[in-house]
């Protein structure tokens, strides 16, 4: 007769590709309790040779059938919580975890070459107060730095100005001949002053 394991449900919602790092701290957090995470970081272990002892070998079998078991316990736990289109067929749990781990890491790269592009790419143009567009803009500069990139407030400040739209083009000319770099809140400030004259 077969047992069909139980499956607790650990709480949390299924994974649908998104937010991996929450999802799988989750996972881990949940593995870890049932002392089940350890097969994520180590191999079976080896089969015991022939030079092994006897109770030795016992030993080293028994730790490997208990291996085997945790891990495929540990690969149906995961997969239990990952959405059908993300279904990964792999033999052991550790390959499961490091493809999604993959997987994150190149649609995370992916993401940050976006929001680099949009960044670069952002224009303003005379049909919306500044105000509006840098707001915008520093809704972009917000989600790269989330995303793990430092980004040089003096080096923002200047990306904003040379953003500008012509119509400013006086304006960009006066501060790009001040000495001193402005902050983003003294030139947030000087955009209102010369938005209101």
């Amino acid at each position: 007769m077969n047992i069909i394991p139980y499956f607790p449900n650990p709480g949390f919602e299924i994974f649908d590709g998104k937010d991996f790092p929450r999802w799988g701290g989750k996972m881990k957090f949940f593995l870890r309790r049932l002392k089940l995470a350890y097969v994520l970081e180590k191999p079976c272990p080896n089969a015991p040779g022939s030079e092994v002892a006897a109770d030795e070998a016992t030993l080293i079998k028994e730790q490997i059938a208990k291996w085997q078991d945790d891990d495929y316990l540990c690969k149906n736990y995961i997969l239990e919580r990952m959405s059908n289109k993300y279904y990964i067929k792999c033999k052991f749990a550790k390959e499961i975890w490091d493809t999604l781990k993959a997987i994150h890491l190149v649609e995370a790269a992916s993401s940050k070459k976006f929001l680099i592009s949009n960044y670069m790419e952002f224009k303003m143009v005379d049909d919306q107060s500044i105000t509006e567009y840098v707001q915008e803009f520093q809704l972009i500069a917000n989600k790269i730095a989330i995303s793990g990139i430092d980004l040089d407030e003096n080096f923002h400040a200047g990306a904003i100005v040379s953003k500008l739209p012509l119509s400013w083009k006086e304006y960009i000319r006066e501060l790009l001949h001040k000495k001193e770099d402005l902050t983003l809140e003294e030139l947030l400030q000087h955009f209102q002053i010369e938005q209101e004259i």
